[in-house]
């Protein structure tokens, strides 16, 4: 169609190519102002999803503590199907806190099929079959819309003894507290102060959180690309025991939120992170969920049994991010 307009005169005549180039520069220029906004709304919307995701788990480790008493174990660790004499308290059904906590988020019938007197995965015990299959299904309330990356996970090219083939995925981490590694000894207890630990560490009560259920973190969010794993339901070895594979679970406030892909691997296991720009989202013990910035004040302190919340400085060496993933520093949470 030919575009014209009455000139003086009356006579009639076309637009020139100057007035259409400019007319179709002005309609980009429109078009690269409302992308933004746009994608900015669209981002808005997965993160207001994410939140409500958290939200709901914040409210199912409180509907668990009230049926149970006390909130869910972490790692299913202990039990009867380690298969190592020399460590006969290691190497339990290896299900999570994500397990645990489905009747309360409106998945009792996949609940009530696991049997959780089995282990997840272990092929020396044919009942562990049902529970291998059921921990391939993707629940989207496990997943985060702006970190989309893969729902499941591939193991057939591994020793498949044991591994969940194409275990589901999750976006979601348990807090296991504020310092890296594992407590052995009766009085590094205060190691695992977070949500929870591993059975043979002991699950909480609402008792245990002296700094307050709205001072801890419960759950915290990691991107699947920095991570490299998170499973769903539980995490078995290669030989279908829960020894050894708790990084798959868990995460802890010692590690600074987002590291560099160039970090290792034990520090990407166990750091939160997001693709949320600026930050990761929270859970709390008191069922809220906060937005954390990734510049807050983080010291990084590791686990030093005499002094771990570094009270002879007055906690100057404990920052606010791990103070956050304790229960019962007994130090002031400032602003974040």
């Amino acid at each position: 169609m030919l575009f014209r307009h009455r000139a003086q005169g009356g006579r009639i005549r076309g637009f020139t190519l100057i007035e259409l180039l400019v007319v179709i520069a002005i309609i980009a220029i429109l078009i690269a102002l409302l992308l933004p906004a746009v994608q900015q709304a669209r981002e808005a919307a997965r993160r207001t999803q994410c939140k409500n995701n958290l939200k709901q788990f914040g409210l199912a480790i409180h509907n668990y503590a009230d049926v149970h008493g006390r909130f869910p174990i972490v790692h299913q660790y202990n039990g009867l199907f380690d298969g190592n004499p020399a460590f006969p308290g290691a190497g339990g059904n290896a299900f999570a806190w994500s397990a645990f906590i489905l009747p309360f988020i409106d998945q009792a019938p996949l609940y009530n099929q696991f049997d959780f007197n089995y282990p997840l995965a272990n092929t020396d015990y044919p009942q562990s079959n049902i529970n291998r299959d059921l921990a391939s299904t993707v629940l989207s309330s496990f997943q985060c819309p702006s970190n989309p990356g893969p729902t499941n996970a591939n193991k057939n090219g591994m020793n498949s003894k044991g591994y969940v083939p194409n275990q589901a995925l999750t976006n979601y981490k348990a807090n296991i507290g504020s310092f890296s590694g594992v407590a052995h000894r009766p009085n590094e207890a205060t190691r695992w102060n977070g949500f929870g630990g591993r059975d043979n560490a002991g699950s909480w009560r609402f008792r245990d959180f002296t700094d307050g259920t709205s001072n801890t973190i419960a759950i915290g969010e990691i991107d699947k690309k920095i991570s490299l794993a998170a499973s769903m339901y539980g995490r078995v070895n290669a030989r279908g025991w829960a020894r050894g594979q708790t990084n798959d679970i868990i995460y802890c406030g010692q590690f600074v939120m987002n590291p560099p892909l160039s970090a290792s691997g034990t520090i990407r296991a166990r750091s939160a992170s997001s693709s949320h720009i600026g930050g990761a989202q929270f859970a709390f013990m008191d069922g809220s969920v906060h937005f954390i910035s990734e510049n807050i004040e983080h010291t990084g302190r590791a686990w030093m049994g005499a002094d771990p919340f570094d009270k002879a400085n007055g906690g100057a060496g404990f920052g606010i991010y791990q103070r956050l993933h304790a229960r019962n520093d007994a130090l002031v949470v400032g602003e974040y």
